[in-house]
């Protein structure tokens, strides 16, 4: 049961999570602040951020030098947007197959290196399901028939070969298909069917606000950050201004053209370090704005410094 109501809660939290991020620089910059405090907890966990803060600055400062070499990959000295946008990929391929390691390890039952569909099933909601995926459940009982059909269909899609099975690195589609091409569209309609809760096939601003306030921790953050919310979505996420967020914005939400959030960051992290104003970064402005690297939502710094301990 522990395994079943995890892995149903990193489902679900995966389809809320990916629809609040976008290539917007609104998101990385609020009120037009870096907020670090947001960053740190935000990627790091509590758990993370509290460990950094108990660094000193010089600690942080040294940690993240000893990174400063891998970023330059043609060692120049200088860090571009090209070099950082590489990195953040990386360190986003490191986090998504930790996570399919962690669940492929989970549910390849007879060990030999493949997840079947019916060792997934068995594993997450129960061998009584292996066989009756579809039936109706006794009155009372929870219907898990939707999320088996979700799992299903991202099963298929993350199954790139067609065997019917589904390797480490197919696995990294499954629980990360936000991050694929050839699974994205699912997230997607995940997200759709999350958020729209009266089914007309849109999100409005009051659906939108209410899957925050259903997260504790958001509604901790008090009114103005809800209203930062608020703004964001009727100023940057409804495109035609109809006061609801269609299939097609949603789309544009995951993915702007011509960006991705790894690319946005990666921007991000210049135009907030870049003090001479160069369009490059040298060791020094790194070093000097250790906090915006550190507090990054996407690069995983921290997770890095941590590493160098």
């Amino acid at each position: 049961m522990k395994v079943l109501l995890f892995t149903l809660c990193v489902g679900y939290g995966l389809a809320r999570s990916a629809i609040r991020h976008s290539a917007n620089e609104a998101d990385y910059m609020p009120q037009g602040k870096h907020d670090a405090d947001y960053d740190h907890e935000a990627f790091l966990g509590s758990e993370g951020k509290k460990e950094f803060d108990s660094l000193t600055a010089a600690e942080a400062q040294q940690r993240l030098w000893n990174i400063i070499p891998h970023l330059d990959e043609d060692g120049d000295g200088k860090i571009t947007v090209d070099e950082l946008h590489d990195w953040i990929k990386k360190q986003l391929l490191v986090y998504i197959m930790e996570d399919a390691r962690g669940l492929h390890e989970g549910n390849d039952v007879n060990h030999d290196g493949f997840v079947s569909w019916k060792e997934f099933v068995a594993t997450t909601y129960g061998l009584g399901f292996v066989d009756n995926e579809q039936k109706a459940p006794k009155s009372g009982d929870f219907d898990y028939r939707e999320l088996i059909l979700r799992d299903y269909n991202k099963f298929i899609s993350a199954d790139a070969n067609g065997d019917q099975f589904l390797s480490v690195e197919e696995m990294g589609a499954f629980v990360h298909p936000e991050e694929f091409h050839h699974t994205r569209h699912l997230a997607i309609e995940e997200s759709m069917a999350d958020l729209d809760r009266n089914k007309d096939g849109k999100v409005s601003l009051e659906e939108y606000i209410a899957d925050i306030l259903a997260d504790e921790e958001d509604h901790a953050n008090g009114p103005e950050w809800i209203a930062l919310e608020r703004k964001n979505f009727l100023e940057h996420r409804d495109k035609d201004g109809d006061g609801k967020v269609d299939i097609n914005e949603l789309r544009e939400w995951f993915q702007p053209e011509g960006r991705t959030q790894a690319l946005s960051e990666a921007r991000h992290l210049v135009k907030a370090s870049d003090k001479n104003k160069d369009g490059v970064l040298s060791a020094k402005e790194i070093i000097n704005n250790y906090q915006v690297f550190v507090g990054s939502q996407v690069t995983d710094f921290g997770r890095m410094l941590h590493n160098e301990l």
